[in-house]
């Protein structure tokens, strides 16, 4: 029995200075990575810093590094775009409800089409499919997504006909 309780204690030994260890091994980590925070936040400040100085530059027309200079005219560009939507946002929120403008409006320069007498069976077919038409058009032209979409100047991947940045490249379109 003795010897069961002289076990127990060396294994109880082993067990609490392997926990121990295995504390002071997690301070010492938690430590090291809040010094590596520390010194990325001092980094973070210093690039802002740099950038700050950087625009100050290129706005006084002193900076003379052309990737530079590119970077400082595509934030002025986005900051240009940012103030833009803004403006389009607060524009949105000041808009008022007009129940006149939701009103039906009289059809202007309409003209029906001419009734057709009794058709071919061949057109009746045609109207009827859906696939009648003007020769050569396809039902993908007849899609307004498809319709709404141009190449990008850039890539030449289809993106929206408005839209001001390629979703494919990322670049400024227009």
């Amino acid at each position: 029995m003795a010897d069961f309780v002289e076990s127990a204690k060396h294994l109880v030994s082993a067990a609490v200075s392997r926990t121990t260890w295995e504390a002071q091994k997690q301070l010492r980590l938690r430590s090291k990575q809040g010094e590596i925070d520390q010194l990325l936040k001092q980094r973070q400040l210093l690039l802002e810093e740099l950038a700050t100085a950087a625009m100050t530059l290129y706005q006084q027309g002193a900076l003379s590094q052309p990737q530079l200079a590119r970077i400082c005219a595509s934030i002025q560009e986005l900051d240009a775009d940012l103030r833009n939507r803004e403006q389009q946002l607060q524009e949105i929120k000041n808009e008022t409800y007009q129940p006149a403008q939701f009103a039906p409006q009289p059809t202007r320069d309409y003209t029906p089409p001419p009734v057709a007498s009794a058709a071919s069976p061949t057109d009746q077919t045609a109207a009827g499919s859906g696939m009648g038409g003007a020769p050569g058009v396809t039902g993908a032209s007849n899609n307004p997504r498809v319709a709404d979409k141009v190449p990008c100047p850039h890539c030449g991947q289809l993106v929206r006909a408005r839209a001001l940045y390629c979703s494919s490249c990322g670049k400024k379109i227009g």
